[in-house]
């Protein structure tokens, strides 16, 4: 199934089951949230101080030339509209609503925050939003920032030189919107003229340590030049100038946050299959029975143990791994394995019991960070076996190739997870090693 169609299918799946109403409460706000996150495009923040180049970083996103040099806005948000629109909040709090795009026009009404309603096709992909602090104040950035951190999933600090007093701010930004941040020094051209690119980028990674997820440099007016009025581009300038790079970095992050929805709403919707079918009765939770490859183990319960306002709690789940295939499908399912790809198995579940007492010890302690201790481990694990699989066993084997590959999903998914250190995240991550020891144990048993 390619991704389009699975994305379409959860999102189609999920809208029935919030309509539903069969959700437990819990459950139906979680595809509340997904459903959101699937409808709207990826949240993208510039920020940084006065002058760092962020309305040129924005006109390059969105491919047009909204805010002109020389203009001084407070914080816009450019979001998808069929009609231009702009929406100015004014220090009173009232609204005016201006039909058009006039910028002159916009900054004499004196707003304090502006939303920009664009038919352009980027916005169909993710909404822009430019953050100003008054005068560069380190106090006023802070506030700007952490406002922000909450109204966007992408954030790029962009930087002449990232000093201190911009270190500062940044390292108080939450690990989420880290781990999806773009550290971009702007004016690369300027920087570059005067032969210190290398020395200024050398100087830039190390001040971002690893508290950034990108660091790129951008020559942001070479790359604003290689679009031509006709709406053609020179890929060659846009490639050198960085903005090729960022954009496809963007592009990445937009498509990696899509899927990581979709893959957390089928994970829901397995995980909710009984209830969503009517079910009454209790889900069985037998291991897999030798012999019978249609028969697999439908739900492993887990614990999780954590600390809020100083309150020891425990939330346990049903995870359910797999369900008990039909006639046709054991059939296709049969497989006979090489002694190679068997020994293979068995040595990457006799690593997933191993390590499961790990995991256990880290569940069964009570911490407000088990949940983020949970997915960091249980990635480490998936990875070793994606890594293992990749290196052993027969290639011939089909039902290897398949356990590769989900495996392989299976890291990348881990990973993905890694962007929310909350329970249910905890609780997917270990869902995804648990259903690759399963379906081991499927073939083994074939």
């Amino acid at each position: 199934m390619s991704n389009q169609s699975l994305s379409t299918r959860v999102q189609e799946e999920l809208k029935q089951a919030v309509e539903s109403g069969l959700l437990p409460d819990a459950a139906r706000r979680r595809a509340m949230q997904l459903l959101g996150r699937l409808d709207q495009p990826v949240r993208v923040g510039l920020l940084g101080m006065p002058g760092a180049g962020k309305s040129k970083i924005l006109n390059l996103l969105v491919g047009k030339e909204v805010i002109p040099d020389g203009v001084n806005l407070p914080t816009v948000q450019l979001i998808y509209g069929d009609t231009e629109q702009a929406i100015c909040t004014l220090a009173d709090e009232d609204k005016t609503t201006l039909n058009g795009i006039d910028v002159q026009e916009i900054a004499e009404l004196e707003p304090i925050f502006v939303e920009l309603r664009m038919p352009l096709p980027a916005l169909k992909k993710i909404s822009v939003m430019e953050v100003e602090a008054s005068s560069g104040d380190p106090e006023a950035l802070h506030r700007a920032s952490q406002w922000a951190a909450k109204r966007c999933d992408v954030a790029m600090w962009c930087t002449k030189g990232f000093l201190p007093a911009e270190q500062n701010v940044w390292a108080q930004m939450p690990d989420m919107i880290k781990d999806h941040g773009f550290l971009m020094l702007t004016h690369a051209d300027h920087i570059a003229a005067a032969g210190k690119l290398d020395i200024a980028m050398t100087a830039v990674r190390k001040a971002a340590g690893n508290e950034f997820n990108h660091v790129l440099s951008i020559a942001t007016t070479d790359a604003l030049a290689s679009r031509k009025p006709d709406g053609s581009v020179d890929k060659d300038q846009m490639r050198a100038s960085g903005g090729l790079a960022l954009i496809a970095a963007v592009l990445k992050q937009v498509d990696q946050g899509r899927q990581s929805a979709v893959d957390r709403g089928d994970i829901l919707l397995h995980q909710n299959a009984d209830a969503l079918a009517g079910k009454l009765e209790a889900v069985s939770k037998q291991d897999v029975t030798a012999g019978d490859p249609g028969q697999t183990q439908d739900a492993t319960t887990v614990t999780l143990s954590i600390v809020e306002n100083g309150v020891v709690s425990r939330i346990e789940t049903d995870i359910p791994v797999s369900r008990t295939a039909d006639s046709d499908e054991i059939k296709s399912a049969v497989v006979t394995l090489h002694p190679a790809t068997r020994e293979a198995y068995e040595t990457a579940l006799q690593y997933i019991a191993k390590q499961s007492s790990e995991i256990a010890e880290i569940v069964a302690a009570a911490g407000e960070d088990a949940p983020a201790q949970v997915i960091a481990t249980t990635v480490e694990h998936v990875q070793w076996i994606c890594d293992y699989l990749n290196e052993n066993g027969d290639d011939s084997d089909q039902a290897l190739v398949r356990a590769r590959e989900t495996a392989f999903d299976a890291a990348d998914l881990a990973q993905l997870m890694q962007m929310e250190k909350n329970d249910n995240a905890a609780i997917e991550a270990l869902s995804l090693l648990l259903q690759i020891k399963y379906e081991l144990q499927a073939d083994l048993a074939a």
